[in-house]
């Protein structure tokens, strides 16, 4: 976890995330960061009550940074998706649609080793999360939208 947050600069912002739609080239974009319900539906103020907010979905954007580099560049990075289930049993996770990422590779499962799901899920797909178990989800720049 140590190398991984060294390598990707959006787990070490600098600045709060603001959750507001990026704007690029006159259209709005995807947030900085976005939580979701296990079923990927957006998560709203009701939903933070319910019981499933035990096992929630969050949206990491490479391309929402508000940091720049020694040289004065704006900072990019991979898209994340972190699922965390602390419910006690297995949950179903849908990926978000396609725009937030193509496809999600695999880089972090904290659950059972034959439990360990697929190295790749596309966008759109389902996520079977073990119990008490978080994963992390890559999408290559390339494939996030922002």
């Amino acid at each position: 976890m140590s190398a991984l947050r060294a390598d990707h600069p959006v787990f070490r912002r600098r600045r709060s995330f603001s959750g507001e739609p990026l704007v690029r080239r006159g259209q709005d974009g995807l947030p900085d960061i976005a939580w979701f319900t296990p079923k990927g539906v957006e998560m709203t103020e009701e939903d933070w009550g319910a019981g499933f907010a035990k096992s929630v979905a969050v949206f990491l954007n490479g391309h929402g940074i508000p940091d720049h580099d020694a040289r004065g560049q704006r900072v990019f990075d991979d898209s994340f998706l972190l699922c965390f289930n602390a419910h006690p049993e297995p949950i179903e996770f849908a990926v978000p649609l396609k725009e937030f990422g193509a496809t999600w590779n695999l880089v972090v499962y904290t659950g059972r080793e034959e439990e360990t799901p697929a190295d790749e899920v596309p966008g759109g797909g389902a996520l079977t999360v073990d119990a008490h178990t978080a994963v992390v989800l890559q999408a290559p720049d390339g494939c996030s939208a922002g």
